[in-house]
């Protein structure tokens, strides 16, 4: 039987302290390769620790080779011999400890999510069941838009979600939102000139003016963007977060949706980048449709991502592409590699195909729709003339407090 060590009052947890004591006698040669290792059944028995901590602590060990699953026969290890040669160390001390993030008791950041709430059994399940079985595929260089299982199961997604008129080869997998916009500069080519809401998420700005496109800020109305100045410059792209405008809030009406696609049908080279930033939280009514869904789709460029609905580390985001730029795109694409894990592309795959990401979803929407309902009725008792902003959906609220309680808030 293994001998590993664990220690409970480490802050490792235990499948890590389980991981990395396999990994380092089998890199020291101590389990030499073809060595047989205990089911994880055995194993759970032996450590006095439940069956999933170590399923997780063999599902990394597969994951990056030093074990594989043979069917009805167990866990193996695997020839890698080369790194005791090396003599690479296994884990490198650090003089100084490590600086965590404080814990906090509430977190308000817009960016949180509600990880108590995550089907971590779920997300296991998915991810042993990928690799119990030997595949090759997986660790071979995927499709440069990502693999096409996971593009269909975003694409039927879209389609019955959000109304977008998709179809999987449009679709451009990548990890953020920052590669996407990387993605789309090397489409457009040079002189790309784009409006953006004025105020804008800062990080879109900063990304935007890193990728060297010519930006100009357009004011904000209670509508969303002012079509009216844009049109005044020479934007051929406009940037904008219809569902839930970050930060102020604002949910464009169908006026100024149908408003900003004239102006894009205008020129045949001018593209909306219809970010659905917080499509997925509305708390009260229907959601409303996607811009994309509401012209031919040829004009404008429509952007997600799984990161605030799922999880923040699930680095995976997405663009629908209209036609002509799908059609570019596949002629100098094959010189980029998506950047997504096909191990976490194939989860994924699983989560959204099984109806996991629905459950999750709609599980998470209620969890939320309660938070935000309570927040809004707490920050109301305070003082009656406050004023709430961008209320009803997504994860931020904007807070007008009276002038007095401005100065009071500024004094203390």
């Amino acid at each position: 039987m293994l001998i590993v060590a664990l220690d409970i009052s480490k802050k490792e947890p235990l499948y890590e302290q389980i991981y990395n004591s396999i990994k380092e006698e089998i890199i020291t040669g101590v389990l030499p390769f073809g060595a047989r290792l205990p089911s994880a059944r055995r194993l759970s028995k032996h450590l006095d620790v439940s069956r999933n901590t170590v399923d997780t602590a063999y599902a990394q060990l597969c994951a990056e080779g030093y074990i594989e699953s043979k069917p009805k026969r167990g866990f193996f290890v695997c020839q890698v011999e080369e790194l005791a040669e090396l003599h690479i160390p296994v884990k490198i001390e650090e003089e100084e400890e490590e600086i965590r993030p404080e814990k906090i008791p509430y977190d308000f950041s817009s960016a949180g999510v509600d990880m108590e709430q995550f089907p971590y059994h779920i997300w296991r399940k998915l991810l042993k069941e990928i690799m119990i079985n030997d595949n090759s595929e997986l660790f071979q260089k995927g499709n440069f838009q990502g693999d096409l299982e996971l593009r269909k199961a975003i694409m039927y997604y879209l389609r019955q979600s959000r109304g977008v008129h998709v179809h999987a080869s449009q679709i451009v997998v990548a990890a953020g939102m920052e590669n996407l916009l990387f993605l789309l500069r090397q489409i457009l080519g040079e002189k790309v000139s784009i409006g953006i809401e004025n105020p804008v998420y800062k990080n879109a700005y900063e990304i935007l003016k890193e990728l060297d496109f010519k930006i100009h800020p357009i004011s904000m109305d209670e509508s969303g963007m002012c079509v009216e100045q844009l049109q005044k410059t020479d934007a051929n792209l406009a940037y904008v977060t219809p569902a839930h405008q970050y930060p102020t809030g604002v949910i464009m009406p169908i006026g100024r949706r149908s408003q900003l696609l004239g102006w894009a049908k205008k020129d045949p080279d001018h593209y909306i980048i219809e970010d659905d930033y917080d499509s997925e939280f509305r708390y009260h009514g229907k959601p409303i449709p996607a811009m994309q869904g509401l012209d031919d789709g040829e004009n404008v460029i429509y952007m997600g991502t799984f990161s605030k609905a799922i999880a923040p580390a699930i680095r995976a985001s997405y663009m629908v592409l209209p036609k002509k730029l799908a059609k570019r795109y596949q002629q100098i694409g094959q010189t980029f590699s998506c950047a997504v894990s096909r191990i976490d592309q194939k989860v994924l795959t699983l989560f959204l195909t099984e109806g996991h990401f629905e459950r999750h979803l709609n599980r998470m929407r209620n969890i939320y729709k309660e938070k935000h309902d309570l927040l809004i009725k707490e920050i109301k008792k305070l003082n009656s003339d406050i004023q709430i902003y961008g209320h009803g959906a997504g994860a931020h609220i904007i807070v007008r407090f009276p002038v007095s309680d401005q100065k009071e808030f500024q004094k203390n």
